[in-house]
């Protein structure tokens, strides 16, 4: 019995599925990637899900019951597809993701960077304040924040530095 176009066509978006889902480095994650209702499988690599979807693929084209259960079966093998086609076009995006963060220090560095570059930009406006200050008591108002935004700056420095220190090996 010869195929039919839509089966022929259908074949051909899974065998190009194969070919993009084998040329994923691995595919594999740390959790099932797609909902329950789409697909049994709880594998986390693509190819146990293209594994299921040609399961689909060959009951629906074998299949010899009703005309609602051929059509929910269909449009559950296109959903699949369209899962499959999103899930690899977004591959080299979750290998990013999902890679472990390799300094559990690197969030507390980030803050104190912050914290440093404000300090920074707080101390050059109150130098450039004392600069244009008039009056006595607004000079020694303005050197006083200096000197505790210079205080403030190097216990940041000293706690950036006992960071790297600690990420020392």
């Amino acid at each position: 019995m010869p195929q039919l176009p839509a089966q022929q066509r259908l074949h051909a978006m899974i065998d190009t599925l194969r070919q993009q889902i084998a040329q994923q480095p691995d595919g594999s994650c740390r959790q099932p990637r797609f909902d329950a209702q789409l697909f049994r499988c709880k594998g986390t690599r693509l190819a146990d899900y293209l594994q299921e979807l040609q399961h689909n693929a060959a009951q629906l084209a074998a299949s010899d019951s009703d005309a609602s259960r051929r059509q929910w079966l269909a449009q559950k093998v296109l959903d699949q597809i369209a899962a499959l086609q999103r899930e690899c076009s977004s591959q080299q995006l979750r290998v990013v993701r999902e890679r472990p963060r390799r300094d559990p220090l690197q969030p507390k560095r980030d803050e104190y960077r912050g914290y440093e570059t404000r300090l920074l930009a707080m101390l050059q406006q109150r130098e450039q304040h004392l600069a244009q200050a008039e009056t006595l008591s607004v000079q020694q108002q303005l050197m006083r924040e200096v000197e505790i935004l210079q205080e403030r700056l190097a216990r940041c420095r000293a706690a950036l530095h006992k960071l790297e220190i600690a990420a020392q090996p």
